[in-house]
Parts: C-alpha cells; sequence; structure tokens
C-alpha cells in the first residue's frame, strides 16, 4: 500500500462524481381544512378604501343629476285592417288565413298526381261499403284517367302505368260535386263519404275563387295588392303592396297610400291603447357591464373592431357599448295580428316622482330635414309631412318552401337582341319539377337496353345550309317591340320560333297573346321567377298549404346561340 504522501487526490475526485445517483422528487400537496370552497371563490378585498379609490379613479361616484326611469305607459292608436284590395276589386278580410295564403294561392290544376291522390282518399272513404266493388267500377267508368303525359316525363309515364285500372280521376270527381254533375246512381248512397271528402280536400288545400290568381301581374312578375280598414264607403287608412316579389310577406312590403274618404263616421275599427310596462336597460351578449368590480363574459372583442372609413357601423356599436348603454331601455308592446298601430308617445316616471312625455322621433316640423326612417312606412305621395309612425303586424309567419314545381330563367341575349325566357324547370304529371332541358328534347330519351348500332348511312356525313339555328324549346324567345303612341318607349312580347314546342309552365301560358313583359323589370342580372308549395302553421293552429311564386335575381346575361347564314353538318 503507497505512503500517504503518494496518494493521488485529483483521481479520487473524479472517481466520486462518477458515481451513479436516483432522485426522488416529492409533490408538495396542500391539505383543505374546509370542504365548501365558496369563501375562497369570492375574491374578497379586505380594504373596503382600495374598493372605493378604484371606483373613483373610473368615475363611478360623479353625479349627473340623471334619475331612472321606473315605470312607463305607452299609448298607441290601433286601427284593424279588414279589405284586401286585388285592383278595383275589394274582399273582406278577418285574418282567419295568412295574408300570404290569400294574396299568393292559386288555383290547382288537374295533373296526374293529385287526380290519383283524391281518387284513393276517396276510395279509402268508401272500402267499407257492402257494395264497394260496384261503386269503384261505376267510378272508373264515369271518371277515367285520361292524362297523356308528355313522351319524356318519365316520371309521369311510369305513374300513369301503376295506377292505370287500378284509380279513378278523383280531381274531376271534384269538379263534378262542386258543379252538381254527379250521377243520381253514385250521390245517393255516398252523402257522408262525399261531405266528407269535400271537408277533406278544404282543409288540405287553400284555393282561391277564381283560376286566374288577381294579385299577380304577369307584366311585372311580381304581386299587387292593397290592405285597408274601410267601413261602409270610407276608407281611413290604407297599405298598398305594389312591388311584392313573394317569398315572406313582413311589414316593409307595405306603403302608407292617401285616405280616400277622411275620418270614417264609425271608429269601432280604431282603438286607443295604453299599457304599462317597466323598462328594462337593453343589453347584448358581450356588452362591458357598467361596474368596475364585475366579470364579463369578453364575447365581444372591442380591441378588434374595424376603425377604418368603411368601419362606420363598427364605431357606432362600439360608442353605444361603452358610452351609451345606459341611455337605452326596451320594453315590450302587445300589439293584435292584422293590427296597424301607430305610436303616440311613451310616459316615463323616474325615481324623482317626475313625469316625461317622449314623443315620436321626427315628429316637430323643424326636424323633418333629418327624419330617420328606416323603420318607417313609406308615403306614396312621397310628402314627408303626412308619414306617420306606424307599423304594421303582418298576420302570418314563416313559410315552410318545397321543390319547386316550375321555374324560369329570364335572361337578356345581347348578340341575340331579345330576352329569353328559359324553363329551367317545368311541371310533371308525377306532382313535382322536372328538368326543362329533358323535357325540351325532340325525342324520347334512348333506353339503356337498346344497344342497337347505327347504320352507316345513318352516320355518313352530310352537309346543309340553313338560314339560322335552333334553340332548345324550352327557350321562349321575348322580342322588343314599341309600346302604344310611342316611338321610343319599348316592351318585350312573348313570341315563338318556327316549328318549336309551345311552353310547357303555367307561368308562360296563363296570358293569353299578347303577352308583354314591362322592360324595365329586367335588367342585365335577370330574374328567377319559381312556382313551389308552401306550407305556414297558422296562430290558429290550422296548417295552410297552397302554391305560391317567388321573383329573385338571376345568374346575368347568357347566349342562345343562335346563329343566322350557317353551314352545318347533319
Amino acid at each position: 500500500m503507497p505512503a500517504a504522501a503518494d496518494f493521488d487526490y485529483s483521481n479520487f475526485v473524479l472517481a466520486e462524481y462518477l458515481v451513479p445517483s436516483i432522485t426522488v422528487y416529492n409533490r408538495l400537496e396542500a391539505i383543505p381544512r374546509a370542504v365548501d370552497f365558496d369563501r375562497s371563490l369570492r375574491a374578497e378585498i379586505r380594504d373596503a378604501m382600495w374598493m372605493l379609490t378604484r371606483q373613483w379613479q373610473f368615475g363611478e361616484f360623479k353625479g349627473e343629476d340623471a334619475a331612472t326611469a321606473v315605470t312607463t305607459k305607452v299609448v298607441g292608436e290601433h286601427t284593424t285592417m279588414n279589405t284586401i284590395h286585388f285592383g278595383d276589386n275589394a274582399h273582406p278580410y278577418d285574418a282567419s288565413l295568412p295574408l300570404e295564403t290569400v294574396v299568393e294561392r292559386e288555383m290547382l290544376g288537374p295533373n296526374l298526381a293529385l287526380s290519383v291522390q283524391m281518387g284513393r282518399y276517396f276510395i279509402k272513404l268508401i272500402k267499407s261499403k257492402p257494395n264497394f266493388l260496384i261503386l269503384l267500377g261505376q267510378l272508373m267508368n264515369e271518371y277515367p284517367l285520361d292524362h297523356e303525359p308528355d313522351p319524356n316525363d318519365v316520371d309521369g309515364i311510369q305513374m300513369l302505368r301503376v295506377v292505370q285500372g287500378k284509380v279513378f280521376d278523383g280531381f274531376r270527381f271534384y269538379q263534378a260535386i262542386l258543379n252538381n254533375n254527379v250521377p243520381a246512381t253514385l250521390s245517393a248512397g255516398l252523402v257522408t263519404e262525399i261531405e266528407d271528402f269535400e271537408t277533406w280536400f278544404r282543409r288540405n288545400y287553400n284555393q282561391p275563387r277564381t283560376n286566374i290568381n288577381p294579385a299577380w301581374q304577369p307584366s311585372q312578375l311580381e304581386y299587387q295588392f292593397a290592405i285597408s280598414s274601410t267601413t261602409g264607403e270610407t276608407t281611413s287608412k290604407k297599405l298598398v303592396a305594389d312591388h311584392y316579389p313573394g317569398g315572406h310577406l313582413d311589414w316593409y312590403a307595405f306603403d302608407i297610400a292617401q285616405s280616400s274618404g277622411g275620418t270614417p263616421f264609425d271608429n269601432s275599427l280604431i282603438t286607443e291603447s295604453i299599457q304599462s310596462y317597466i323598462p328594462t336597460p337593453l343589453s347584448f351578449r358581450g356588452m362591458p357591464n357598467p361596474r368596475f368590480w364585475m366579470m364579463e363574459e369578453s364575447m365581444t372583442d372591442f380591441g378588434r373592431i374595424d376603425t377604418t372609413p368603411t368601419g362606420l357601423l363598427h364605431l357606432l356599436l362600439a360608442e353605444f357599448g361603452l358610452t351609451c348603454s345606459n341611455d337605452w331601455f326596451m320594453l315590450p308592446y302587445q300589439l293584435d295580428v292584422n293590427t296597424l298601430c301607430e305610436m303616440k308617445g311613451i310616459l316615463v316616471k323616474d325615481v324623482f316622482g317626475e313625469y316625461t312625455l317622449i314623443r315620436p322621433a321626427g315628429k316637430g316640423p323643424e326636424t323633418q330635414w333629418h327624419r330617420w326612417t328606416m323603420f318607417h312606412h313609406t308615403n306614396v305621395q312621397g310628402r314627408s309631412s303626412s308619414a306617420t309612425n306606424s307599423f304594421y303586424l303582418v298576420p302570418g309567419s314563416k313559410a315552410l318552401e318545397g321543390s319547386p314545381l316550375e321555374q324560369v330563367n329570364f335572361l337578356r341575349d345581347e348578340m341575340a337582341n331579345m330576352v329569353w325566357g328559359v324553363e329551367s324547370i317545368v311541371p310533371s304529371q308525377s306532382g313535382k319539377g322536372t328538368s326543362g332541358d329533358e323535357m325540351a328534347l325532340e325525342r324520347p330519351p334512348v333506353s339503356e337496353f337498346d344497344t342497337e348500332p347505327p347504320t352507316e348511312e345513318a352516320i355518313k356525313p352530310n352537309v346543309q345550309y340553313i338560314l339560322g339555328t335552333r334553340v332548345p324549346a324550352n327557350w321562349i324567345p321575348f322580342i322588343p317591340v314599341h309600346m302604344e303612341g310611342s316611338n321610343a318607349e319599348i316592351r318585350l312580347q312573348r313570341a315563338k320560333l318556327p316549328a318549336a314546342k309551345p311552353p310547357m309552365g303555367v307561368l308562360l301560358t296563363e296570358k293569353s297573346a299578347p303577352y308583354f313583359i314591362e322592360e324595365k323589370t329586367l335588367d342585365s342580372s335577370g330574374l328567377l321567377v319559381s312556382r313551389a308549395p308552401q306550407l305556414v302553421r297558422y296562430i290558429n293552429g290550422a296548417s295552410c298549404l297552397w302554391i305560391g311564386r317567388k321573383k329573385e335575381a338571376g345568374k346575368g346575361l347568357g347566349w342562345s346561340n343562335l346563329k343566322f347564314d350557317q353551314i352545318i353538318q347533319k
């Protein structure tokens, strides 16, 4: 063993650091002294003076001598609208049906699907009769299904093949009931069943009084009507809807018309309503809280508000939420449907016991030049002095719209200098809409089992000179013509190409020739006009089903590929 003086201490230290070790970590955990953590979550402040100084710093103690509203009384004049006008014809209206239904509904046509549905339902009513087979045979002989679907209407042909010889024409039978033309051998023993059949049809389908919808204007492709409060020969208030495109009918579709006879002698349709409410401060999600020590939801990020010159509405929102939020209150106001309400004023009582009368905005003549009228009915005379603070609560609701039964795309063709009414969707005998392009084929589609190859003569090229090319049969032309008594103004008249099929839908065939459309109705964007079933669940619980029309913006310009002086290959 070496002496102590000969020991190498540097190697000893290095060996000490090379020895492996194991490190153990211990987690420090708190031991709660209580089960309830409510006090810990209160974020209590022990120094109340600190909270008072922070509130003073934020200006919450600054007095403005502004009282708080505690009660309000809203005064309004209610007028019941009881008459609907279609042109020069007036009809009573009691709001038992939605206004949309009365305006838009049209008579159902005798298509195969409707005839089969009505026939099957009447068969269900008489199925329990002892002489059921005899009655069914009489109905089949008296009202057979004589529908002839178009050769290209594949769905209609398949439906006819399925029901042929099994169901009678229920629509023709219903028309015979209305005209009292049912044979005595049938009507004698089916009095109850016929009454149930009529009730079922009226309950499921809302039908107008005439075959032609009086509100639809084909020249403008929109609805026009009016509604008023009429007593005898005098009309007190009248609202007109001159440009209702269909779809959803609401207050903004109406304009105020001039009264025809002043105030009526009988004021039974006009009542004054006084309603009292407790005002509620207006708020929105993410609105900053007015007090300092309050938690916020942070739903609105005011730091990311657009402050560019085009973000004016964003700045108004920020000013409302940060500065003027305490100045706005919300008051409910109960109003019956089919009522025209004109606000007279609001009487506000504050905490100091003082009363303040708030008149409608812009009521004084000195404020007419900057009147805010975005939510007011426009006066058709254009005189701001006769504008009123009125609101019409339309009887109706948002309708459920089905698939279009028919759709016409009106587009301008600048190359041909005309307008085309393209029937993109046309009615099918199966009760739904089908492709207008397929229905416009000159021959039925080739079956998938028809695999016979064409002959050599059929594919032999031939050259033919034509004066003008042809367009699909579902492209209906409208040519510009001069208006009567004018050499400058024009309108569009429905025309027909040589050897072309007539229109297949209702929109372009319901009006006989000459059929004109106002030229100003169609701009470069075009129009889309459709017919579709509408369903509404009304306030009385009844279901209202009808076929309505809707006008929308089109898809722009189009080209029909109409050419002249061409040499083509046959």
